[in-house]
């Protein structure tokens, strides 16, 4: 289920994580996926499911920004977002920066890794 665009897969992406939407959020990433935390936690694809299986939840993906650049192979895009986590009566608002690779697939693109660093507030 790869998204049409490099920018539908990673909205795409973006609404599966708030859903806990696992089955189609891993038909918009790689095999070999990687996300780097704002805290600096590393995980795999593999990793990223089990956190969600296990209760993790993002309550908001707001993206704010998106910048597209084109090489061969693949797409870089870079912005900023405001991710809601937390506890549904007290959640807390992180805002990112992003860079998140996107790579061709069969009818689309599929995330490659992604990066998220903390803004200042």
């Amino acid at each position: 289920m790869a998204g049409a665009t490099p920018e539908a897969t990673f909205r795409a992406w973006a609404k599966a994580n708030v859903a806990a939407d696992m089955a189609t959020w891993a038909t918009l990433v790689t095999d070999e996926f990687t996300y780097v935390h704002s805290s600096a936690n590393f995980e795999t694809k593999q990793q990223v499911i089990d956190a969600f299986n296990g209760g993790r939840r993002y309550h908001g993906w707001e993206i704010r920004e998106l910048a597209e650049r084109s090489y061969e192979g693949c797409r870089i895009l870079t912005g900023t977002a405001a991710l809601t986590v937390g506890k549904v009566e007290a959640p807390s608002i992180l805002n990112l920066r992003f860079t998140t690779t996107v790579v061709p697939a069969p009818g689309g693109w599929l995330l490659a890794a992604l990066q998220t660093t903390r803004l200042p507030d």
